[in-house]
């Protein structure tokens, strides 16, 4: 049984907006739900009651409310309709807080000590100055706008100028690769692209002038289609962003009221098996889970200060921007994590008054890798959100020593589809290291096995969802008839949504494990499991050895079966017989003989993604397809450049003689 690393206090849980739900439900439906099991099972077998509830409880603004939230009987695969005939606004309901009081606050790597800080009343203002100049330029409901930047305030406020009018965005990083923008920028056909020439990342400026005008150049466009720059310099052939607002004519800021499910955001898949998928969320989904997921996961309020590490490409930055809905304030930052130490941007982030601080594990890794203390910068911290990627028990263990044992940690799961989770956390829920502490609410998760039957409790499984939610996806970009769309989640299970996590529910706990993508599950000899558990093993017993690592199958067209190989990148730089009997050893005794890998080998990157994901995946299907891997997916030029290093270990044979696994040469 994995530690405790959180007990909530009896105060928390009498106060807490999730405990005011429930009994607000009880009240309204004349029920006695006790505990967070009892108000998640009411959730999904009553789901019109629940959703509808919901939408009573929340601080929703809408000029039209809905008399019904669901048809409980169209499946989820047929794409029901939520809340029809509502009518509401994304920008609105995220900017309901008025005053002078600071809403944002915003670091970037040359302001670490004087953080930009803009109250609600001045955001509100901004967003119809944006606004008043978007439509001056004939950007109306429908229309799609791109932006390529940083998180920062004129980030957010186009962002909501967008929302405002019913328009379409779709927000890419700085740093995105010249072929990761065209795949995707060029489906969109924006109208206008806001874009910086230029950026400063880990104390250093990098242009992208020449990226950004190739991408626009080759993309089609409709007539009239504007190139904005958002930085201080403007490019030759570039409209500044002064000229942009001086189009303004003086209008007052409207929220059209348009329908639950209208288009807002774009975002996309990794592309690694086709086209990039454009996953469009919808106006009315972002609406109901931000607030959910805010207020009464996180009980954000209006004493909150929220801030999550996200670039504006990234999901979690459209997550975290949702603490907005509750009257929360949030934190912005633009530039490295680790910039100028790990340490002092801890320090910098804490000092704006940050009480829920969120990151991914692999931020974690560094800081302890960096032997930071956070302890004394963390005084007004209360929760530490994560996502990403599980946090191991290891890490979980270090983070509670280094951040303190009354912090709770919520570890969270969803993704992109989402823009939202399956597992989640709660404060008023004990946290045990490495899980996540609930099923969100709303979320009627099972576990199947590969036969679709629900697993047995404490084994692992697909993970997947028989009820709709209301933050589906509204659509994909390009897709008549949701042919595709039904294709990624509705065909491995009849009337079931896959989401391609592999899961186990703790029965000693009753927590949520994730241990690795489905489509990426290890299966040696007919045993699955997720590359998570081998990983939680070498935090353990190897963590004074091993750096990191990245544990993945191969399975080429002559295999009869597949192997699995674990890549370590070592202090030393080598695997030693004595490290790789210890862990074999370990991976023995706690898991099972055949769990151990088949072939241990030493390099010096371990694949990762922009966003801080290992790129398992990608490297399985280098490993099992050779070259022809990087011609039948699509990688981006940076992913390229860390796979190609692994290329030799598709003719594995070569790199051992003897026994197998003995390695013959080291690259």
């Amino acid at each position: 049984m994995p530690p405790k690393i959180y007990e909530p206090s009896n105060e928390f849980i009498e106060k807490s907006y999730l405990t005011d739900y429930r009994r607000y439900v009880n009240k309204t439906y004349g029920l006695s739900l006790e505990t967070y099991e009892d108000l998640h099972k009411f959730s999904v077998d009553r789901p019109n009651d629940f959703w509808l509830s919901l939408w009573n409880y929340l601080p929703v603004k809408a000029s039209v409310r809905p008399k019904r939230a669901i048809d409980e009987s169209i499946p989820i695969d047929e794409f029901p309709e939520f809340y029809e005939g509502a009518r509401l606004n994304y920008a609105e309901n995220l900017l309901s807080r008025t005053g002078s009081d600071i809403a944002v606050k915003a670091l970037n790597e040359l302001t670490l000590d004087r953080p930009e800080e803009i109250s609600w009343d001045d955001l509100r203002e901004r967003v119809r100055l944006y606004a008043d100049a978007l439509k001056a330029t004939g950007y109306q409901k429908g229309d799609v706008m791109c932006v390529i930047g940083g998180s920062t305030i004129k980030s957010l406020a186009l962002y909501l100028a967008a929302g405002s009018i019913g328009g379409i965005i779709a927000s890419f990083a700085h740093d995105a690769g010249e072929r990761v923008l065209l795949d995707r920028v060029g489906q969109l056909k924006p109208k206008l692209l806001f874009a910086q020439p230029n950026y400063q990342y880990n104390g250093k400026t990098h242009e992208i002038t020449d990226r950004v005008q190739g991408v626009w150049d080759a993309v089609e466009k409709p007539s009239g289609a504007q190139l904005v720059c958002t930085g201080d310099e403007t490019p030759k052939g570039w409209k500044s962003f002064d000229e942009f607002l001086n189009q303004a004519t003086g209008k007052a800021l409207e929220f059209a009221q348009l329908p639950f499910h209208t288009p807002y955001v774009v975002m996309f898949s990794s592309g690694t098996t086709g086209t990039p998928k454009g996953i469009v969320h919808s106006q009315g989904g972002l609406i109901i889970n931000g607030m959910k997921e805010h207020l009464l996961h996180y009980n954000h309020d209006l004493r909150a200060v929220h801030y999550h590490y996200a670039g504006i490409g990234w999901t979690l930055w459209n997550i975290m921007v949702g603490a907005l809905f509750c009257g929360s304030q949030i934190v912005l930052y633009d530039g490295s994590p680790f910039y100028p130490s790990p340490e002092k941007l801890l320090k910098a982030v804490m000092a704006t008054g940050v009480t829920s601080f969120g990151a991914g594990p692999r931020y974690f890794t560094e800081l302890q890798k960096a032997g930071v203390n956070a302890k004394p910068y963390t005084k007004n911290v209360d929760k530490i959100p994560s996502a990403g990627a599980l946090l191991t028990e290891a890490m979980a263990l270090w983070v509670r020593d280094s951040f303190g044992s009354d912090k709770c940690q919520i570890s969270t799961s969803g993704g992109t589809e989402l823009c939202g989770n399956f597992v989640h956390g709660w404060q008023g829920k004990p946290v045990y290291a490495g899980e996540n502490a609930v099923i969100n609410l709303g979320m009627d998760v099972d576990i199947f096995t590969p036969e679709g039957k629900s697993a047995p409790m404490g084994e692992s499984g697909e993970l997947v969802c028989r009820k709709p939610f209301p933050n589906m996806p509204a659509m994909f970009w390009n897709d008549p008839g949701k042919k595709r769309y039904h294709a990624t989640y509705f065909e491995s299970f009849p009337h079931v949504w896959t989401h391609g996590d592999f899961i186990r529910k703790n029965p000693e706990t009753g927590g949520y494990v994730i241990s690795g993508r489905s489509d990426g599950v290890l299966n040696p000899s007919g045993i699955r499991f997720g590359s998570g558990e081998i990983y939680t093993i070498l935090e353990r017993e190897a963590s004074g050895e091993v750096v990191d690592s990245i544990c993945v199958g191969q399975q080429r067209e002559q295999d009869q079966s597949e192997r699995v190989f674990l890549f370590l990148l070592t202090k030393d730089g080598a695997v030693s017989p004595k490290l790789e009997k210890k862990i074999r050893d370990a991976v023995s005794r706690d898991l099972s003989r055949r769990h151990v890998p088949h072939f241990f080998f030493a390099v010096s990157q371990i694949p990762y993604n922009v966003n801080g994901k290992k790129l398992e995946i990608p490297l399985r299907a280098v490993l099992s397809e050779g070259k022809t891997a990087f011609t039948r997916r699509k990688f981006t030029a940076e992913e390229i450049q860390l796979l190609e290093l692994y290329l030799p270990y598709f003719e594995v044979e070569k790199l051992t003689e003897g026994n197998e696994g003995k390695v013959k040469s080291k690259l």
